[in-house]
């Protein structure tokens, strides 16, 4: 698997993983917590999600089990800020439809990082 369905797959995976992290959020919050906060816990739940394990390991969870992997442009480990603006530009609602017209989504873009299969990092 690589290119297009790679990265639909990593989508859907780190989407459903995403979700079911918000769904027990709003199970164990969700009394507590009024609705407004918890859009607010929800952005910061994804923000999270995808900065922390990128950055450390150039992995989100969906990555991992399709063993692919988040680099820089030049092929090493992507920086903070490059994973923190690729993070932030996946919040756009317009990001998942630059697939449409381009093989890298405006995240990859505009952070200068791609996604490899990690057999490839050899």
């Amino acid at each position: 698997m690589s290119g297009k369905s790679l990265r639909l797959v990593n989508f859907l995976l780190d989407s459903s993983f995403y979700f079911i992290i918000i769904f027990l959020s709003i199970i164990v919050l969700g009394n507590r917590m009024e609705k407004e906060s918890l859009k607010w816990l929800a952005g910061c739940i994804y923000l999270l999600y995808y900065l922390i394990p990128e950055y450390r390991y150039g992995q989100s969870f969906g990555k991992m089990i399709t063993k692919s992997k988040v680099v820089s442009l030049n092929r090493k480990k992507g920086s903070l800020l490059q994973i923190f603006i690729r993070t932030l530009i996946r919040m756009i609602p317009v990001d998942i439809l630059s697939y449409l017209f381009t093989f890298r989504g405006l995240h990859d873009l505009f952070s200068q990082t791609t996604i490899i299969k990690t057999n490839d990092m050899e």
